[in-house]
């Protein structure tokens, strides 16, 4: 039997629990932003591209304003040898909301992606189902690479899958380096665990979260 004396030791170790989630959560970020820019330093990919800017940090909170659904970092990309802002390498860390509401899909994700415009959870983030005006795009790469006409693309990842250093330069900066050189990251992805999908007929935008 649930005892008030339970239930209110279960609200104080889950809001414990949410709190360090958090600190673990804002920790990962910093980590892929320090490799993010030290892989635009690197010498194969600096010739191509440079860093326009510092990181830009937008997080979404529930509806009642209590906890982040989202954090984001948005890192903006000048392509050489223009010397303007191109595009925006994206980071989102999404624990619930639509971020994570690809169908059958129940775990927190890392949506990592190149976008023409940083994320601002209003009408630029990666969101299930997607805002599409083409009913077939955007187009699924190997189930596991979304890719627009006009070039930009995004993968997920499971938040559980990425413990360690190492596994966010397996996961996070070996297939974007590939993507940036234009490089295949078929293989490089399946080793990273990326999240498969399939879309969902008759529902433009949605996508289905397959099994590992």
């Amino acid at each position: 039997m649930t005892t008030m004396s339970d239930i209110g030791k279960a609200i104080r170790e889950n809001i414990i629990f949410v709190s360090k989630l958090g600190a673990e959560c804002d920790r990962l970020a910093q980590l892929i932003r320090e490799e993010l820019s030290r892989l635009l330093l690197s010498s194969e990919v600096a010739r191509r591209y440079r860093a326009g800017g510092e990181w830009l940090q937008v997080n979404a909170e529930d509806d009642h304003g209590w906890v982040f659904t989202d954090i984001s970092s948005s890192l903006p990309l000048i392509i050489k040898p223009k010397r303007s802002i191109g595009d925006y390498l994206i980071v989102q860390i999404s624990l619930t909301g639509m971020g994570v509401d690809a169908c059958d899909n129940h775990e927190p994700l890392i949506h990592i992606g190149r976008f023409n415009a940083p994320i601002d959870f209003d009408t630029i983030h990666m969101t299930f189902p997607l805002d599409v005006e083409d009913r077939d795009g955007p187009d699924l790469e190997n189930q596991r690479l979304l890719r627009w006409e006009d070039g930009y693309w995004c993968y997920s990842l499971r938040l559980t899958d990425i413990n360690n250093p190492a596994d966010v330069q397996r996961c996070i900066i070996k297939p974007m380096a590939a993507l940036l050189l234009e490089n295949s990251a078929v293989k490089l992805l399946s080793e990273a665990g990326a999240v498969k999908y399939a879309k969902v007929p008759k529902e433009p935008g949605q996508f289905r979260a397959l099994p590992r």
